[in-house]
């Protein structure tokens, strides 16, 4: 022992010598697992020595079970194991009797941890003339106690396994109020195993939390749903070590929770109120010093219209003080009309001109009163002001925003009639809130009887009610529904016998009530809003297993629009499982981005092609989670994604076309200068021919500008050509030195640009440089002649504006003076020209299938055949003699234009491919089949199919072919006989094929040469 030790013992010696109180030290008897069993005598001075009547070596390692009875043993040994696990002291009387002289005496004890165990302070406070109480008394405190607290308190011992691990808890005691939570009673539920009662607290971090506070002595607080076994509700549960076990209160909060719920569901329906109004509103919270005077205001809410009036983001706004934000409100005399409203609750309204902080407005303000603030709103009146017109209307139309009613308060006394009976009641006091609501003068409200001022009262046996609580003495809290004069009002009563009278706390809650009947009404009118909406919009819960994955999702809200993309109802979509509804759905990449925003809380955006359920095209959706549900709103972008592609593939055929072509062509843009004349111009696009033209690979040319790319070139006068085309908007033509070589180029105006096309013209030229030489020499030796060649020298040289224009010419004006070679290149060439003529507008029509999204109408197959025949036909049909037979032809819901064209293709094919010497004999017929009547091969699988189709099949008598060829002839581009033999670009059938394809169905063709051809179209019956 140290000197310091000794030293501090020597003190603790004197303590226990000296001191007037009893001192007894106990030490914690624990078992293995660290449980304590019992307490063991340590340490006693004399003055608690007396008390036993026994010498020191007779008392010292004494266990408290052998010191006192067994009941006051077992309550002394829970009691100081409380302070030992806790660390908190703990005070309590207690009476001994002497064993001197057998008499009773009271003790003020005091408990306090000491090490591993408790020292006693005993303090006799009195002579007691009783027996004795034992430890009963103290245990039937306690089960009172239970029973008396408001909340759900069990005990519990701690079950352990072989390892020592807790794997249950027994309990031991249970209140009234916890049995009630949990659907048993305080007997069927003491002595049983908490996790045969509550499985679910194993999928929970209740139980781990329970081991927790048993193991480690630390107490657990948890706020959460409980779900299972039974349960639903949110409580609050605290946990606190005793012994090898715990107490556990459980708190139930379900109605608190329900209520944030509701507020918060009620504040957002405020915001988005308040942020669609006109008017600037803002709500201040008073700030106050020490003796209680208003210094300033914290702004707490702002809506859109005060953002934007103030022009600062809402950070700088909301939650900064008043005077921070616009300091002026002191001296344009504002701020001390808050200061009023909010001290007499008295709401204002007021013009103000206010040219503080850098504004100059006239508004118009109304402050209402709301808790320790204001509710103001403001409507500028600049206009109004100036124009001197309507400024009183404008103030009419601005009302504060009410101030919540404070609760009434009222003393009525009894009046009775001869017999004792209460026949009515009497005001004694009123308050002004109760005053209001008789909605009677206040000289009335607080003189009549209360059947004379309110008649309803003894329709509604309010009346009745009030006597019975004066008659019984029993107070009664109801809510009472009240109509005085056509004013409905709502009220929560509590009534309190108040000797011979009543003392009635009331208060108001109409708005709650009225909330409720117009939250039905909004649902009513939110499910019309959502219904107009064009866009798709729903709204669902996540359904969880036992693991609380997620593994489906319930509709909760949905709209018209969804409803239409989906083919099912509102009512149908509604409540129901989307595994249900859309079976297989849960595979699906959308499960999985639906589960992705509820479990991160993070938004999703995204356009995505979906072909499922019946369900085909391009949409943009927004997916957010909302109170722990999905919310996803989707527009069809279909029609959208569909242009985009039709204009990729556009652009592909643009590109081939410009890659395919021996022309060079070169796409520029205007540089133009501040006052907005084209000053340059930049080469954006081109083609390989430009770029071997320009003798440059494409990437070094792209993106510059002429004049750095052809210095000088912007004093050359095609430079002006090139500005007038694009100022104008006239194509114009012109011949070109480049390289040494000529070159014919065709200018047409592009957007803020131009597109040039340049052509080798080298030996064009030189030919007509040679015929000018021989014109001249004609012109020489023949006056005519020589005025033929000028004029002709003249056409030549005027620009042309097409290849074909130029073909036509030479082929007219100068027939019979080229050989034959030169003549039939000619006829080449305008033969080209018309055949890509052909090519680009075949091509165009058969990119524009897919883009046309005109409603299906109803189209009469008959009248369309023979307005084919007439108009469309009508040349080839006379020349040919065709002749048609149309049987049983139905009418069908169709594009009409791209029926015509289906159709003007398929016949025109059968008049054309037919042999000479043969009149065309064309059937065309059709019946209803059934899906399974169809090859699967020529449906659409990603699409969803009809049931029924209508099969129309075109036959003819021509020159047929193999069926080998089949697959071919409905490719773009593919011909089974040559141009020589029969016309054509060969896209017909592409295009006959991509319109079917959009009408959901099919096409197929069977055919043997020289035994003619049947095209069979297969489209949907709707």
């Amino acid at each position: 022992m140290t000197a310091n030790d000794t030293s501090v013992k020597s003190v603790y010696d004197v303590e226990l010598t000296q001191t007037m109180n009893g001192m007894v030290g106990y030490q914690a008897v624990r078992q293995a697992d660290g449980r304590i069993i019992d307490f063991r005598l340590t340490l006693i001075n004399e003055v608690a020595l007396a008390t036993w009547n026994r010498p020191l070596s007779a008392m010292i390692g004494q266990l408290a079970s052998q010191l006192f009875p067994k009941s006051e043993a077992e309550y002394l040994i829970q009691l100081y194991s409380l302070v030992v696990e806790s660390g908190r002291p703990v005070r309590f009387d207690m009476d001994c009797r002497w064993q001197l002289d057998g008499s009773l005496h009271q003790y003020d004890m005091l408990a306090a941890k000491s090490d591993d165990g408790v020292l006693l302070t005993c303090r006799e406070v009195g002579f007691v003339g009783r027996a004795v109480q034992d430890g009963r008394q103290h245990i039937q405190f306690i089960d009172t106690l239970l029973e008396t607290v408001t909340c759900g308190v069990v005990v519990g011992q701690a079950i352990r396994d072989d390892s020592g691990q807790i794997d249950d808890i027994l309990i031991v005691a249970v209140n009234q109020v916890a049995a009630t939570m949990a659907g048993y009673t305080a007997t069927d539920m003491a002595g049983q195993r908490y996790g045969k009662l509550y499985p679910g607290i194993y999928e929970t971090d209740v139980f781990a939390s329970y081991a927790k506070t048993i193991d480690t002595g630390e107490p657990q607080y948890l706020e959460l749903y409980y779900g299972l076994d039974g349960l639903d509700c949110w409580a609050i549960i605290q946990t606190q070590k005793l012994n090898d076990g715990l107490i556990i209160s459980w708190t139930d909060i379900t109605e608190r929770k329900h209520a944030e719920l509701l507020i918060q569901q009620q504040a957002e329906q405020y915001k988005t109120v308040l942020d669609n109004a006109l008017t600037s509103i803002l709500m201040l919270e008073a700030i106050r010093d020490e003796q209680g005077c208003i210094t300033d205001f914290r702004v707490v809410l702002v809506n859109r219209a005060m953002i934007q009036q103030a022009g600062l983001p809402e950070a700088d706004i909301t939650n900064n003080l008043l005077t921070s934000v616009v300091p002026g409100v002191i001296s344009s005399g504002v701020f001390a009309r808050y200061v009023a409203v909010t001290e007499t609750q008295v709401a204002q309204q007021f013009e103000v001109h206010y040219t503080a902080d850098g504004y100059d407005v006239w508004m118009l303000g109304a402050v209402s009163a709301y808790g320790d603030g204001v509710v103001v709103s403001y409507t500028d009146i600049s206009l109004q002001k100036e124009a001197e017109l309507k400024a009183r209307q404008q103030a009419d139309l601005l009302e504060s925003i009410q101030h919540t009613s404070l609760m009434g308060i009222a003393a009525y006394q009894a009046i009775r009639n001869e017999a004792g009976a209460i026949i009515d009641v009497k005001p004694v006091f009123r308050n002004e809130a109760s005053i209001a609501m008789t909605r009677a003068p206040a000289n009335e409200a607080t003189q009549k009887p209360l059947s004379e001022l309110l008649p309803s009262v003894k329709k509604t046996a309010l009346l009745e009610r009030y006597a019975r609580v004066i008659d019984t003495g029993q107070a009664e809290q109801f809510e009472h529904y009240h109509n005085n004069n056509g004013y409905e009002a709502w009220y929560e009563i509590a009534a309190q016998p108040w000797g011979d009278g009543i003392l009635v706390n009331v208060l108001e809650v109409s708005r709650l009530r009225l909330y409720e009947r117009e939250r039905i009404q909004q649902g009513a009118l939110l499910q019309q809003v959502i219904d107009n909406t064009q866009a798709g919009l729903m709204l669902a819960r996540p359904i969880r297993n036992k693991q609380g994955q997620i593994t489906d999702f319930r509709y909760v809200l949905t709209n018209e629009y969804n409803a239409r993309i989906t083919g099912i109802s509102v009512e149908k979509l509604t409540g129901g499982l989307m595994r249900d509804l859309f079976p297989g759905w849960h595979l699906s990449d959308m499960f999985g981005q639906y589960v992705q925003v509820v479990e991160t809380g993070e938004p999703l955006r995204l356009t995505f092609p979906f072909d499922s359920h019946g369900i085909k095209g391009w949409f943009e959706g927004s997916f957010s989670c909302v109170d722990g549900c999905i919310l996803y709103t989707y527009i069809d972008v279909t029609a959208l994604k569909e242009a985009e592609l039709a204009q990729q593939q556009y652009a592909d055929l643009l590109e081939r076309v410009m890659n395919t072509t021996p022309t060079a062509i070169v796409v520029q843009e205007s540089v133009r200068n501040d006052a907005g004349e084209i000053v340059d111009f930049r080469m954006t696009q081109l083609n390989q021919v430009a770029a071997d033209l320009l003798q440059n690979p494409i990437d070094k040319i792209r993106f510059r500008r002429v004049s750095t790319y052809f210095p000088g070139a912007l004093e050359m006068p095609i430079f002006q050509q090139y500005k007038d085309v694009v100022n104008t908007g006239k194509p114009a033509r012109v011949e070109v030195p480049l390289n040494g070589r000529w070159y014919d180029f065709s200018l047409a105006r592009f957007g803020d640009g131009l597109v040039v096309a340049a052509r080798d013209m080298t030996d064009i030229y030189q030919y007509r440089r040679e015929l000018e030489v021989a014109n001249y020499e004609l012109k020489r030796s023949n006056e005519n002649l020589q005025s033929f060649a000028y004029v002709a020298s003249h056409d030549l040289q005027e620009p042309l504006r097409k290849i074909t224009s130029f073909a036509n010419i030479l082929n007219t004006q100068y027939a019979g003076q080229f050989v034959p070679e030169v003549t039939d290149i000619i006829r080449r060439m305008n033969g080209a020209a018309e055949r890509m003529r052909q090519l680009i507008e075949d091509l165009l029509t058969y990119s524009q299938v897919d883009s046309r999204h005109d409603p299906f109408k109803s189209v009469n197959l008959a009248k369309l055949i023979d307005a084919v025949r007439e108009d469309d036909l009508w040349a080839a049909i006379y020349q040919s003699k065709a002749q048609f037979e149309l049987i049983n032809l139905p009418t069908l819901k169709a594009d009409p234009l791209q029926m015509r064209q289906l159709f003007q293709n398929l016949l025109s094919n059968a008049i054309k491919f037919c042999p000479k010497g043969v009149v065309p004999f064309i059937r065309v017929s059709s019946r209803i089949v059934d899906r399974a009547a169809i090859p699967p091969a020529l449906l659409q699988p990603a699409k969803s199919t009809p049931d029924m189709f209508y099969e129309i099949a075109i036959s003819d008598n021509g020159i047929g072919f193999d069926e080998k060829q089949t697959e071919r002839i409905f490719q773009i581009f593919q011909r089974l006989h040559g141009r020589s033999a029969y016309v054509g670009s060969g896209i017909g059938l592409a295009i006959c094929q991509k319109i079917v394809a959009r009408h959901n169905g099919a096409i197929a063709v069977s055919s043997q040469p020289g035994q003619g051809s049947t095209f069979t179209v297969y489209l949907p019956v709707y």
